[in-house]
């Protein structure tokens, strides 16, 4: 007979999942109201075959009777979960991160991408790690937060509500990537991470304010538009390597130092 406590072990013998294209995803939940949808998300992931769930600066207590309760099989998951304070150093380690959205967004804030092309998404942008992201119950992901993503999510609805409940939202585009065709396999290296990345693109940017490029214009309106242009870029880590070796050379030319310390492609980025 099964355990009758929610959460707990069943007889039933464990079967490795199969393997789709959320093997290799984080859900990552950002400012989350509800702890009743924080259980329901992690008994999701269970479901879903997703076995890291990240939470972002949280607006409820992870860890009480509601979250526990509605946990059903995946409790150890949701209350192992690591809970950190933005959404860019939850995501510092992924190759993509993919956010979501109520409304339908303008190409300013990325590409978007219908959730069942996710696995043709991975398959042209291969990471080791991808992450899913859903802002919270009441405004979704803002748009500084939509920025740190290179591609968002809409579902479509029919009736007068435009966007789904927290924990329908991850099911419906959950179930849409996991039972989408295989894409074929790609010969593209495998993505360089966020952390790496956004490395290179401050330390491009900090090069160009050496050469006096922001007097032509306004680093503050340039940068989100060069970060869009980065983020369109299927980079891995040579590839940040070398641009970052070409960024160090001509430091050295012109100011005789290269300034900052280069990132360690198996280990922690720069500082």
């Amino acid at each position: 007979m099964p355990n009758p406590l929610p959460g707990g072990p069943t007889d039933r013998p464990r079967v490795p999942p199969p393997r789709t294209a959320l093997s290799d995803a984080c859900i990552v939940l950002v400012r989350t109201q509800g702890p009743i949808n924080l259980g329901m998300v992690a008994r999701l992931c269970g479901n879903l075959g997703v076995g890291d769930l990240r939470i972002v600066a949280p607006q409820c207590e992870v860890d009480c009777s509601d979250s526990r309760k509605f946990s059903t099989h995946s409790r150890e998951l949701l209350l192992t979960a690591p809970i950190f304070a933005t959404l860019r150093e939850a995501t510092a380690d992924c190759g993509l991160v993919i956010g979501t959205s109520g409304d339908f967004r303008t190409g300013e804030l990325g590409a978007h991408v219908r959730a069942q092309d996710v696995p043709a998404l991975l398959s042209q942008r291969p990471a080791a790690k991808y992450a899913l992201v859903f802002g919270n119950e009441a405004d979704g992901l803002d748009e500084d937060e939509l920025r740190a993503c290179q591609a968002w999510i809409h579902l479509d609805t029919f009736g007068q509500n435009i966007s789904y409940n927290l924990a329908n939202a991850v099911a419906i585009t959950g179930y849409l990537i996991a039972s989408a065709s295989a894409a074929s396999a790609s010969e593209a290296p495998v993505a360089a991470s966020r952390a790496h990345v956004e490395s290179l693109e401050h330390y491009w940017l900090e090069t160009l304010g050496r050469f006096d490029y922001f007097r032509r214009t306004e680093r503050d309106r340039f940068a989100p538009l060069f970060g869009k242009f980065i983020g369109r870029l299927h980079l891995s880590e040579h590839d940040v390597q070398v641009l970052r070796g070409m960024l160090a050379q001509f430091n050295a030319f012109a100011f005789k130092d290269r300034f900052g310390r280069a990132p360690d492609p198996d280990g922690d980025p720069p500082t």
